[in-house]
């Protein structure tokens, strides 16, 4: 009914579904509030925005079962700054260092009730300071990459770039350190010298709204050809009974993940310049349940990366 406030709790992919699961139903958006809360892996801004068509809106949070659940959590704050890192390479530069192309989870913190240090290796590591908890950790390291900031000082940051006016209301948000996080160290495919990340091929694959509802779930995988040559395969799952024109599907959505790599990962817009057969990144469209999806089993959580056997 109209006269509550509904919040659905879910993965980001699993959220996709029910969203595209209700519009398949007809469901009166309209009519009712409806709110979503993601975590355990990462969500694009392109996701965001295909998700916030019908939810009033997606938050995320940061925690490990091995740790808690609660660790960091995304604010209207880190939402924007989070999009200014996606819209902007100077704030990318000012904020991240230069030559990072990635764009991690943007969250705040509260670091009496979790301490967050850096370690040399750029891991987090973690101290729950909560005495509630049953099971205290002490410098806990998941292995998860990121890097932490003052609020203040990412706001000085902004302002010396001209984002934020030094004279303008400061944005509304509580006095939290901020903490990027970029994921596992070890979820990524490298190709001609470049890592390509989950994320970014979420990215690409999300840019074309019309295509978006059809997909299920997609993974990476490195395949060697005939001649010893390794090229990315990206496979894409469609979801149940979803009409695509398969040619014309697979060549859209590889162009705009090829086309948002180049843009975004600046070692692979260096390979597509020394040699533009980089560009032959394959993209392979596959029925529900078939190709590498057949027989797994049904998860809450994706897998993204596929590892020689």
């Amino acid at each position: 009914g109209g006269d509550y406030d509904y919040l659905i709790a879910a993965y980001p992919p699993f959220l996709k579904h029910v969203v595209d699961a209700l519009d398949e139903r007809g469901f009166d958006w309209s009519s009712t509030r409806v709110y979503g809360a993601v975590g355990g892996e990462a969500m694009t801004e392109a996701m965001r925005d295909y998700l916030e068509r019908r939810l009033v809106k997606v938050r995320s949070g940061y925690g490990a079962s091995d740790i808690q659940i609660g660790i960091a959590g995304e604010t209207d704050l880190s939402v924007w700054v989070r999009k200014q890192l996606v819209a902007r390479p100077d704030v990318r530069a000012a904020l991240l260092g230069d030559g990072e192309q990635r764009i991690p989870m943007v969250f705040q913190y509260n670091p009496l009730e979790n301490y967050i240090e850096i370690n040399g290796d750029g891991e987090a590591v973690v101290t729950l300071n909560n005495m509630s908890v049953l099971s205290p950790k002490l410098r806990y390291n998941v292995g998860d990459e990121g890097l932490t900031m003052k609020r203040l000082e990412v706001l000085r940051r902004l302002e010396a770039l001209g984002v934020l006016d030094p004279r303008a209301p400061r944005p509304p948000s509580w006095a939290a350190p901020f903490f990027f996080l970029y994921g596992r160290r070890d979820g990524t495919v490298s190709y001609m010298g470049a890592n390509i990340y989950p994320i970014d091929v979420e990215y690409g694959l999300y840019r074309d709204e019309s295509l978006a509802a059809a997909i299920e779930s997609f993974c990476l995988e490195l395949v060697e050809s005939e001649s010893l040559e390794s090229r990315p395969v990206v496979h894409v799952q469609l979801r149940a009974g979803a009409r695509v024109d398969k040619n014309e599907a697979t060549e859209r959505l590889r162009r705009g993940l090829v086309e948002y790599l180049a843009s975004a990962n600046r070692d692979f817009a260096e390979s597509l310049r020394e040699d533009p057969a980089a560009a032959e990144l394959r993209l392979l469209l596959h029925d529900h349940g078939t190709g590498p999806f057949t027989g797994i089993p049904d998860k809450i959580k994706n897998t993204y990366v596929v590892r020689p056997s």
